[in-house]
């Protein structure tokens, strides 16, 4: 499979929890992230199409948000073995313009 990404994806320096805004529901935790998309690890599986509003929260605030919220369209969904998790591929699709500064401060901080 030919590798689409248009930017560099980053792994957090800390645990971070992502959660479905509708549902307050825990999704995953964040593997890496890039301006286009991010990957997550989590015990739920979704199909390629579903759409998500999700909180990302900061432990430490960044550029004086809390949190950055954004919309994704899930891109694929994979099992990880002998387990009951998932590796998760989500492409950003929705994202406030302060929103989009905070994650390229944060990514461009990590390691």
């Amino acid at each position: 499979m030919r590798n689409k990404r248009t930017s560099i994806r980053k792994r957090p320096n800390e645990s971070i929890a992502i959660c479905d805004i509708n549902t307050g529901q825990p999704l995953g935790h964040l593997v890496n992230i890039s301006m286009d998309g991010m990957m997550l690890i989590g015990q739920i599986s979704t199909a390629p199409g579903t759409l998500f509003q999700l909180r990302m929260p900061l432990a430490t605030p960044v550029n004086g948000a809390e949190k950055i919220e954004f919309g994704v369209e899930t891109l694929w969904c994979q099992r990880v073995k002998e387990t009951c998790s998932y590796w998760t591929g989500f492409q950003i699709i929705d994202i406030s313009d302060s929103a989009s500064r905070t994650i390229e401060s944060l990514i461009s901080s990590w390691h």
